[in-house]
């Protein structure tokens, strides 16, 4: 059951958003960013990230903004495509590659968000997309955090990329898996066998460059936060 919350702006009246994410927690947080609007009606898609499960949902939107955590590449691309062009799009990633903004730009897509925009540049991006502009796509320099090295800050980057270039299945085991399911739990419910499931875990780890589980679940919540 989709949450639906009205919220009220000056400029922009009967506008229909929906944020299609995994996370709740993620939804809630851009929607309190966008408390100023006025008018605006914005729904949640907890869309889910099994390969055959990618559901459309209605296409009376003016806005969809997508997370990339709902899967891989091929699927944002294909949920895109879905969309446009009678919805407007933005994605919300944490990529800061320019060539794969740009591929989004190519796409379609009017503008990205950074999972570390504040309020401000939420608010800007949405009003520039629903105003038909683009926004976000300019790389701006990242500063290293107090104490971290631009090794450290290269490394992040690097797997940031690492992360989007699994396949939604892949980042569905490492998803569970770090919640604290087994490769047997992962096998009943999928209904696969465990040495599919053990492989395709093999697999994404070779993609993120982690040996062992230890190092997959101290990178993975990293990358959360």
């Amino acid at each position: 059951m989709h949450s639906v919350i009205k919220i009220t702006t000056s400029k922009l009246k009967n506008k229909n958003i929906a944020i299609m994410t995994p996370s709740a927690i993620t939804y809630y947080g851009i929607r309190a960013m966008l408390t100023t609007l006025n008018a605006v009606t914005v729904t949640h898609h907890p869309i889910q990230t099994h390969d055959e499960q990618i559901n459309i949902i209605d296409k009376d939107l003016d806005l969809i903004i997508i997370d990339t955590e709902v899967g891989n590449a091929d699927v944002i691309s294909m949920l895109i495509k879905s969309y446009l062009p009678t919805a407007s799009v933005i994605i919300l990633t944490r990529a800061s590659d320019i060539r794969l903004l740009q591929k989004y730009k190519k796409s379609g897509v009017q503008a990205i968000l950074n999972r570390k925009s504040n309020q401000r540049e939420v608010e800007e991006a949405v009003t520039a997309v629903l105003e038909h502009r683009v926004w976000g796509f300019e790389v701006k320099p990242t500063a290293p955090q107090k104490g971290s090295s631009l090794r450290q800050v290269f490394s992040s980057r690097m797997y940031e990329e690492a992360m989007l270039s699994l396949s939604t299945t892949e980042r569905t085991i490492i998803r569970s898996i770090y919640r604290g399911r087994t490769v047997t739990d992962i096998a009943v419910a999928k209904d696969k066998s465990i040495k599919t499931i053990s492989s395709q875990k093999q697999s994404a780890m070779r993609k993120l460059n982690v040996k062992n589980l230890a190092e997959l679940h101290q990178r993975y919540h990293a990358w959360l936060e």
